[in-house]
């Protein structure tokens, strides 16, 4: 018989410790660097073009919970968008109008998804996946190219970013945005959402990032801690204060959805899709602070 000396760990504490995975403190997440952010662009470009190749005819007029847009539209938008850092032509076209078009109180970046979106009106599906297959890679080779002088200014991006590091956007929120377009995709058509915890639960972990920025001021000395269920999820703890005064638990796709507006949080709770322990007052009120740039 073997005997079990003192210094190993007993199996209830084992057990604990893995339905309990380590909470992170959300202020600490290693800023994404410009040689991951063209890992990470390829990577989610590739899954995107993965899941448009499999829809079938009825897919593609589908609402999404971007709610101007069908598949198709979304589709379109994205083919539009990496297309604007194609060429220097589709750029200087699509962003050039800023200075023609935009209304007052109208956001800079809501101008140029409907521009990208009416460019291609009339293209079919097969049409747009043959345009992004093309254009995709080429942008993602642009964004990698600029150098490091023009990527540390900072421009006027208006709500709700203000102004913001160029590589902010273009290492980044153009990345989270298919990943977010990718996901109104499959919750349209049915189909699931391939996820890894190196990509996908990377990407949570830097809209946490994102988050704890945000909210830093507004907790002072307190702190959340979000529990996020699924393969892109973990545990973080939010704000200044060593132990967490509520706890919010959430699918990871439904607090993705949260985060970029297309859930709010009465829609979470009636639905029962966020758990609530500890101080409810203050978890309500990060609930509907939640919204990060996508």
């Amino acid at each position: 018989m073997v005997k079990m000396t003192t210094n190993e760990p007993h199996i209830a504490d084992v057990a604990a410790s893995i339905s309990q995975p380590a909470m992170i403190e959300a202020e600490h997440i290693a800023p994404l660097t410009h040689i991951e952010a063209g890992i990470m662009a390829r990577v989610e470009l590739e899954r995107f073009l993965g899941r448009v190749k499999t829809l079938s005819a009825a897919d593609w007029d589908q609402p999404t919970d971007c709610t101007l847009w069908n598949v198709r539209q979304v589709l379109a938008h994205q083919a539009g968008a990496y297309a604007g850092f194609a060429s220097w032509s589709q750029f200087m076209r699509q962003w050039s109008q800023l200075f023609k078009k935009r209304q007052p109180g109208q956001f800079s970046v809501d101008l140029v998804n409907q521009l990208q979106v009416a460019d291609r009106a009339n293209a079919s599906p097969a049409e747009l996946i043959a345009e992004l297959s093309e254009v995709g890679p080429k942008a993602i080779a642009t964004r990698q190219r600029l150098p490091a002088a023009l990527r540390a200014l900072r421009f006027p991006f208006g709500p709700p970013l203000g102004f913001v590091r160029f590589d902010y956007l273009t290492d980044l929120i153009y990345t989270r945005d298919t990943w977010s377009h990718r996901l109104d995709i499959c919750r349209a058509t049915g189909r699931e959402m391939v996820l890894t915890s190196d990509h996908d639960g990377r990407m949570l972990a830097l809209v946490m990032r994102d988050l704890a920025g945000k909210l830093h001021l507004e907790l002072k000395d307190s702190a959340i801690a979000f529990k996020l269920t699924g393969t892109a999820g973990g545990n973080w703890r939010v704000g200044p204060g060593e132990n967490p005064v509520a706890s919010i638990q959430m699918d990871a796709l439904d607090f993705s959805r949260l985060r970029s507006g297309r859930l709010n949080p009465d829609e979470a709770r009636d639905q029962s899709l966020v758990v609530i322990n500890g101080d409810a007052q203050m978890a309500n009120y990060i609930l509907a602070n939640t919204s990060v740039p996508y």
